[in-house]
């Protein structure tokens, strides 16, 4: 039963690894143009990464994990499945980062947390790593999505809360300058003139790093998180645009 669940045929991701080898060997990009660089994480139990930039994906920015039982997340099969976090660098040509994240079953406890901090870590705020102001997180615990604000200590708003429908399911995120959208169903969410969401700005004024934490929260992302885990998620493909 499981084996049929988590399965993934081979031909499907020596075809994946064949287009992301086509798409570092691409001659670079004209100025001002955005090359949508792809990065592929398998969550399975050979977790394995086909990230071909690594400017934008640094190797020392990604790592993978097993998971470990929590109060959230009692129920996960700790030989299966395992954790990753990704740090992408947005290049200054391009607007911000699309991330797909595919689940296998129901989710249980953190299958994602998409911030703008090293040391988000799920439920708002920071533990204080720069820039300041720089903390704005999205999560999925459970089958609900939560958007929060950028403040670095309390009160931190609550942005959007979303019930999902995840099992066997998919999501979509996008991540731009002061947005997030995510589906489906279909929700965005802005803050142009508050400046509370994502910080990815165009004037050179502040680093443009987005971090990614799948069945974890980002935090430590040079170590592993033995604090908030999940388990559902089971393959994520995110690309700049």
């Amino acid at each position: 039963m499981f084996a049929k669940l988590y399965s993934v045929p081979v031909r499907v991701v020596g075809v994946l690894a064949a287009v992301l080898l086509c798409l570092a060997a691409a001659p670079p990009a004209q100025a001002q143009t955005c090359q949508p660089y792809i990065c592929y994480v398998d969550l399975g139990p050979s977790p394995s990464f086909i990230c071909p930039n690594s400017a934008v994906y640094p190797p020392a920015g990604r790592r993978s994990d097993p998971i470990v039982n929590t109060s959230v997340n009692p129920g996960c099969d700790v030989n299966f499945w395992k954790a990753a976090v990704v740090q992408v660098n947005v290049p200054p040509e391009c607007s911000g980062v699309t991330v797909w994240v595919e689940y296998a079953g129901a989710p249980e406890g953190f299958s994602v947390n998409i911030g703008d901090s090293e040391t988000n870590d799920g439920f708002a705020g920071d533990a204080g790593s720069l820039p300041i102001g720089q903390n704005a997180e999205l999560q999925v615990l459970h089958e609900n999505l939560t958007v929060y604000s950028n403040a670095t200590a309390p009160p931190v708003d609550t942005l959007a809360v979303q019930h999902l429908a995840l099992n066997d399911g998919a999501l979509k995120f996008v991540v731009k300058n002061q947005s997030v959208s995510w589906g489906n169903p279909y929700a965005v969410l802005a803050t142009p003139s508050l400046q509370k969401l994502f910080f990815l700005p165009t004037d050179g004024s502040g680093n443009r790093t987005i971090y990614v934490g799948l069945n974890r929260t980002i935090s430590p992302v040079n170590g592993q998180n033995t604090f908030r885990n999940g388990c559902g998620a089971r393959h994520a493909i995110m690309f700049v645009q």
